[in-house]
């Protein structure tokens, strides 16, 4: 009969032992799942400008002279667009930008050779993390630009599916406030299917056309030709 208990104690003994080595397991797991997730790359720098409602000085004294001066020409011509700079435009727009209970802030571009990475603060309800978006940016042949989205992270974790998955469902619930601008409303839709869309926008009176790019590090090499209309 002793033997019986002995046994008994033995098997529970051994059961519990089992449920704490799995709940250790698991708050393993979930320690580790939180810290990839709240992970900041070391590469995410968004900028803070001291005077964020002015114009930057990039735009207005370097880049937007330059286009200005050769889109005269019309014939294709070279813009050339420094990392430095269009980080120093994009952070003096208005953000957070959200579409429903998503938003995205702070956003940072790095250029590599032939690839865009993308960083930025998304927020879903309550919660948020550095998203980073690798991105590998080929014109077909059809002359169209496909982002070639490679990956989407937030933190460390690979969430590719999820966010895209979030970010279309933001999209259909707010079509709304694209009832204005169809073309933006269709350009954000290829953008989110990692589909193709025509290269082609529209500054003052006349249409931009990308034909050519290059991605080299720190810098955007931009061969673009302004139609007649």
């Amino acid at each position: 009969m002793k033997k019986d208990k002995s046994n008994v104690n033995k098997r529970k003994s051994d059961t519990a032992f089992r449920l704490l080595c799995l709940g250790a397991v698991g708050l393993g797991i979930l320690i580790g799942v939180v810290i990839l997730f709240w992970y900041e790359p070391k590469a995410y720098k968004p900028l803070e400008p001291e005077n964020p409602e002015q114009v930057s000085l990039y735009l207005t004294h370097e880049l937007g002279p330059d286009f200005f001066n050769q889109v005269q020409l019309d014939e294709p011509f070279e813009l050339i667009i420094e990392q430095s700079g269009l980080n120093d435009i994009i952070s003096r727009l208005d953000w957070p930008q959200e579409i429903g209970e998503m938003s995205f802030s702070d956003p940072y571009i790095i250029f590599s050779d032939q690839s865009i990475l993308l960083m930025g603060t998304l927020k879903y309800k309550e919660i948020s993390s550095v998203v980073s978006i690798l991105a590998f940016p080929v014109i077909d042949s059809d002359k169209q630009i496909c982002l070639n989205v490679q990956s989407v992270r937030l933190g460390m974790l690979p969430v590719t599916k999820l966010v895209t998955k979030l970010a279309q469902n933001a999209f259909d619930n707010n079509r709304d406030s694209f009832e204005e601008d169809p073309d933006a409303e269709q350009v954000v839709q290829t953008i989110i299917r990692n589909e193709p869309f025509d290269p082609a926008f529209w500054i003052s009176d006349r249409q931009i056309r990308i034909i050519h790019f290059t991605i080299e590090q720190g810098v955007l090499k931009l061969t673009l030709l302004a139609e007649k209309t």
